[in-house]
């Protein structure tokens, strides 16, 4: 199986913030990046350590800023061995690679190599552009990493689009009474079926027979007399004998007026639901699953939304190759987590035993998250793959299938986001930030499903291997059974990261992700 590419970041701390999102972008396309706030470990040697690291690596990224190139120290140490290293490779090579975090000038050491500027919408392309043409150097034992094009969801639909419009979710499932349709013509009222033409007239509106009466220039006073007798027979049958009509034993029989109301008030715009009397005697009613339907977890507390079966449409023909093609799947219904799993929630499972605690308990820039009563709400992290199955076996949920996760974020509609197809924005989604928010902070955001956080956050962990769709005619060497997929993007990512149909990858034992989390799912007996 193909390695990673290995790419040293050379940059000066003062540009952590920004090195640490270059580090997870690289890592989530395949890259295998060094950072020393990640890979040197409690107690290691850093003078041993980032040497070593520098020697073994396929690429020394030079993050260049206005703060790097005037910084003295290990910075400068580092360009040096990458320069002396350098000479050791054959001509043509592309081992170092300065990279502008910011518009700043080259070192007059650098000058001799072709840089990128980071802060151009091409400039991430670029970088991993020269990345896979390095790994193709060094033959089929690196693998080539994942290339997307970030100008693609700047103008993603004309601003003359509106969004597609939204339904709002219901809370709750009602599930002891149901909305009663209007009643079928053939079975109209419990009346007589001995003229139907007289039944057809009791049941139109009473308008409709007004105005038809009035456009009748010369009645038919035959057929007038005729209906009239009718009419009056079946009035007195509805007063007298609905009772037997009908065939309700345990019912008793309804007054004459009480009869009367209930039979000929037909104009009004809506019908009265019938009465708990007449539900008890039929068939008991069942509660009617669609979108807004809930149900809440009585092992975590986690509410659940139901999304219906039926096909959809996966993968996109506009974004990166592992998206391609864009095709059907068919689902059976099935139960979605609202939220991603909570450090609250998560704590239950630890506190079972049957789960193991988050493998650090800080986040970004807080150095108590996990643990910390005050984001309890928010969404557990530095959880691997194998983390997150075990806590949704425990939990008497799944991980969803990455099918099912693109469906309950994207709907039928094909949408690019899980609102609709307008550009991101900081009231839909938490994204381009430095750290977590509480879940369910963004409900504008919400999918066509009513499911929160799809988009930003964290990172979701999905159940299926990486690999190609079907139909799929790019040849990646990371297809196969080495990566669990990641879904909808993290707060650490930008406008392309976060689109429904974006696939990104990791080992399923990383645990080193402040950024990786997930939800569960439930499939319906």
């Amino acid at each position: 199986m193909p390695r990673p590419l290995r790419v040293f970041l050379c940059h000066a701390s003062q540009d952590k913030p920004a090195v640490r999102k270059l580090y997870r972008y690289l890592k989530q396309r395949g890259v295998q990046p060094w950072l020393d706030e990640f890979d040197l470990l409690p107690g290691e040697k850093w003078e041993e350590e980032i040497p070593n690291a520098l020697f073994s690596s396929d690429v020394i990224l030079v993050c260049l800023s206005k703060n790097s190139i005037n910084k003295e120290g290990f910075v400068q140490r580092e360009i040096s061995f990458a320069l002396d290293k350098a000479k050791e490779k054959r001509e043509g090579t592309i081992f170092i690679v300065p990279a502008k975090l910011e518009e700043c000038d080259v070192p007059p050491r650098l000058s001799g190599y072709q840089w990128v500027d980071l802060s151009r919408v091409d400039g991430h392309k670029r970088l991993m552009l020269s990345l896979n043409k390095r790994a193709a150097s060094l033959g089929p034992e690196v693998a080539q990493a994942i290339v997307t094009d970030e100008s693609q969801p700047k103008s993603p639909v004309s601003q003359s689009v509106s969004p597609p419009k939204i339904e709002k979710p219901v809370e709750k499932i009602t599930l002891h009474v149901e909305r009663v349709e209007e009643p079928k013509k053939e079975k109209p009222l419990p009346i007589s079926r001995e003229d139907s033409k007289a039944q057809e007239l009791i049941l139109k509106p009473a308008p409709m027979v007004e105005k038809k009466a009035e456009k009748q220039k010369k009645p038919d006073f035959l057929w007038l007399g005729i209906g009239g007798i009718v009419l009056l027979a079946l009035m007195l049958g509805a007063a007298y004998g609905i009772n037997y009509l009908v065939h309700i034993p345990a019912t008793p029989m309804p007054s004459p007026t009480a009869q009367a109301t209930s039979t000929y008030e037909l104009p009004t715009a809506t019908l009265e639901p019938p009465t708990e009397t007449l539900a008890s005697t039929l068939v008991p009613l069942t509660p009617t699953l669609g979108i807004g339907s809930t149900m809440i977890s009585d092992k975590d507390g986690m509410v659940m939304l139901y999304v219906s079966a039926g096909p959809f449409t996966m993968g996109s023909d506009n974004g990166g190759a592992n998206e391609k093609p864009a095709h059907t799947v068919y689902l059976d219904a099935y139960w979605i987590d609202q939220t991603d799993v909570t450090n609250a929630m998560y704590a239950k499972c630890v506190s079972a035993g049957a789960c193991s605690q988050p493998a650090s308990l800080r986040s970004s820039t807080r150095l108590s998250y996990y643990g910390n009563s005050q984001f309890d709400n928010y969404p557990v992290i530095y959880v691997n793959w194998n983390m997150a199955d075990t806590y949704c076996k425990w939990a008497g949920r799944q991980l969803p299938t990455e099918a099912q996760w693109e469906k309950a974020a994207r709907g039928t509609d094909g949408r690019i986001y899980p609102w609709g197809n307008n550009a991101p924005d900081s009231t839909l989604l938490n994204y381009n930030s430095s750290d977590t928010t509480a879940v369910g902070s963004y409900p504008k955001g919400a999918s066509p499903y009513g499911v929160l956080d799809m988009a930003g956050n964290v990172w979701q962990w999905v159940a299926d291997w990486y690999a190609a769709y079907p139909g799929n005619t790019v040849s990646d060497p990371s297809y196969g059974t080495t990566y669990r997929v990641l879904r909808g993007g993290s707060w650490n990512d930008d406008d392309n990261l976060v689109r429904s149909a974006f696939r990104s990858r990791s080992d399923p034992a990383d645990t080193l992700s402040y950024d990786f989390g997930f939800r569960c799912s439930r499939s319906l007996p």
